[in-house]
């Protein structure tokens, strides 16, 4: 996997430890997901993994540290319908899967979603959700999560684009994360089950369709906020 900053061009290829089952974290985020694409029930966690997952710097008292529960979240908006601002653009070369993603929250914290924008081909899918009541950060990493999870043939390149710095850090730098330790390592492990996965570093809010598409996406989903 590699990491690459589109305002100075630079490639970063994370180092092994820090997207691979390294740690006994990950080796049990790992399994639950494999175990979870396989239909089974996720295995007890591993003592030493309990122990590493509450030690760390802790969050701020009163932050919120997590995603609510599902039932919390509002619908998800989907369309395979191309905008018209969209439309014009030059498309990836075949087999490659393009991805742009956003989180957007009002207050922070308050109330969150996440956007989602996929070209594969001639084919295109936005998605969109509102995730209850969080951060930006919780909408940005539940963006590449679901993501991620929407691209069936992980043997092909994938470019996702994102305007997060602590997405990139959490994930493919090996930041320690005060919050979110759940989700993102389930990220980690999922990210792990690509071949060609390279992660790019965006501007944010700089009038490039696709992530201004995603930015809507993200901010339309607290819409259905209640």
């Amino acid at each position: 996997m590699r990491y690459q900053n589109s305002e100075d061009a630079k490639i970063y290829r994370a180092s092994p430890a820090n997207v691979s089952a390294q740690s006994a974290e990950l080796v049990d985020a790992t399994r639950e997901f494999e175990e979870k694409l396989a239909g089974k029930k996720p295995a007890s966690k591993s003592k030493s993994s309990s122990k590493s997952s509450t030690s760390g710097t802790k969050a701020a008292p009163g932050s919120i540290t997590s995603l609510e529960a599902p039932e919390r979240w509002g619908p998800r908006h989907e369309s395979t319908s191309v905008p018209d601002a969209i439309a014009s653009l030059e498309w990836p070369d075949e087999g490659i899967v393009e991805i742009y993603t956003d989180g957007a929250c009002s207050g922070n914290p308050g109330p969150c979603g996440y956007g989602v924008v996929i070209r594969d081909g001639e084919h295109y899918r936005e998605i969109g959700q509102y995730l209850g009541q969080g951060t930006n950060n919780i909408g940005e990493l539940m963006g590449i999560k679901t993501a991620l999870e929407a691209v069936d043939d992980r043997s092909r390149p994938v470019h996702l684009y994102t305007d997060s710095t602590y997405c990139i850090g959490v994930l493919t730098k090996g930041w320690k994360a005060k919050a979110n330790r759940e989700l993102i390592l389930e990220i980690r492990a999922l990210v792990a089950t690509f071949s060609d996965l390279t992660f790019h570093k965006v501007k944010g809010h700089s009038d490039h369709p696709l992530n201004d598409r995603a930015d809507f996406m993200a901010t339309s989903s607290l819409e259905d906020a209640r």
